[in-house]
């Protein structure tokens, strides 16, 4: 999706819970939202997992599968080499996973984000609310099941139940999950939101019925990753080059004496240095770490047209939500956020279902969200152009 200015997006993080616990630190406890996430259900549904695995090529490590803590070998997973095209290794082979699945085995989808559109549009949008990269990944597991033991990651996350429901116990940091009675069991049912910050102990497990549950990582970003983007900036200047004097290191007058030398050099540099730039190169690191936004369509790139005319094709909406902060589409390939003032013509444009429509009637409309209505495929490029009227 083309982004839009930040401020006009109508915002996820209040489908997480209650933004203000995020103003100025992440928060240390974890937390229940009932209910809070209802809005974003219709990105990651049994459907939508269906289509993943029937419609595209998963390849490993973008899936696991594991039971009762056990991951299942990729070897049974995959298809044999000879059986794809070019030799390509690695490939879901569909019908056993499919096995494993009914054998009790949870199906993990990582980095989701990167080949399932509305939820890599999702994953870009709240990484620039709250400024840190966030990344998908998907977790069904049958009905009374277990895939996961206790663990805890290296992350904070927010999980999000998207079908059936999940108890989970909790444990803090510091406790000893085999012996200690959890500090927090809850049980999520859907649209629930739980929050795991970074170092709790948790383990979940499925009840009477298949759940399906989205998890959102939080890599924050920490103060070492700044003093990255330092190192690389300096790293041309000579005095990073210096080569410290023969004998500097022999004794440990003589060293401390090099090293002060050298530290001093280095806060010179340091001081030197273009704050917003060093922050730009920070906010820029983060944007890497998506998948590159789509591109135009290849005809017109190649200067073989230009689309005047759109069929307009609502039918593709999968939910549509609305508050005096905008409204959120969502589609099967995007997820379209329409600023408050421009969800009236919106609502007039996808009225008009099979409707073809030339561009300069859009004039209205703001060339990112058209654009975004275009990746969406809710505005379609027509096959034959349509004459202005008289």
């Amino acid at each position: 999706m083309i982004p839009m200015d930040p401020p006009s997006w109508p915002r996820i993080l209040p489908a997480l819970g209650d933004p203000a616990l995020f103003s100025s630190q992440w928060p240390t406890t974890p937390y229940r939202s009932v209910g809070s996430a209802k809005s974003l259900e219709a990105l990651l549904t049994w459907d939508n997992i269906d289509r993943i695995i029937n419609d595209r090529t998963i390849q490993a490590p973008a899936f696991r599968m594991v039971q009762d803590n056990q991951l299942i070998s990729q070897d049974f997973l995959c298809r044999p080499e000879e059986a794809t095209s070019l030799g390509l290794t690695g490939l879901m082979d569909p019908a056993r996973m499919v096995s494993a699945l009914a054998g009790g085995a949870t199906l993990v989808l990582q980095g989701l984000n990167r080949f399932w559109p509305p939820l890599g549009d999702l994953c870009r949008r709240l990484s620039s609310e709250i400024g840190h990269p966030v990344f998908a990944n998907a977790y069904l597991t049958p009905s009374a099941a277990r895939g996961f033991g206790a663990h805890r990651d290296p992350y904070h996350a927010w999980l999000a139940q998207a079908e059936g429901s999940k108890n989970w116990r909790l444990w803090a940091p510091d406790a000893d999950h085999a012996t200690d009675q959890p500090t927090l069991e809850v049980t999520l049912e859907k649209g629930d939101v739980l929050w795991i910050p970074r170092g709790w102990w948790h383990s979940g497990a499925s009840i009477d019925t298949p759940s399906l549950h989205l998890t959102l990582t939080v890599w924050a970003t920490k103060t070492e990753d700044v003093l990255r983007v330092i190192l690389a900036s300096l790293s041309d200047s000579a005095a990073m080059k210096r080569e410290l004097p023969p004998n500097a290191l022999a004794g440990d007058e003589s060293a401390i004496a090099e090293v002060a030398t050298a530290v001093t050099e280095i806060f010179q540099l340091m001081s030197a240095l273009d704050i917003s730039e060093l922050a730009g190169r920070l906010i820029g690191a983060r944007r890497q770490r998506f998948a590159p936004l789509p591109v135009p369509p290849v005809a017109e790139v190649l200067g073989e047209r230009q689309s005047r005319s759109f069929h307009v094709h609502p039918e593709g909406i999968l939910h549509w939500t609305a508050d005096p902060e905008g409204a959120i589409i969502g589609t099967a390939d995007a997820l379209v956020m329409v600023p408050p003032e421009y969800v009236a013509p919106c609502e007039r444009l996808l009225a008009g279902a099979g409707a073809t429509i030339r561009r300069d009637e859009l004039a209205e409309f703001d060339q990112g969200l058209l654009e975004n209505l275009i990746q969406a495929r809710l505005l379609c490029t027509a096959s034959h152009e349509v004459p202005p009227t008289p």
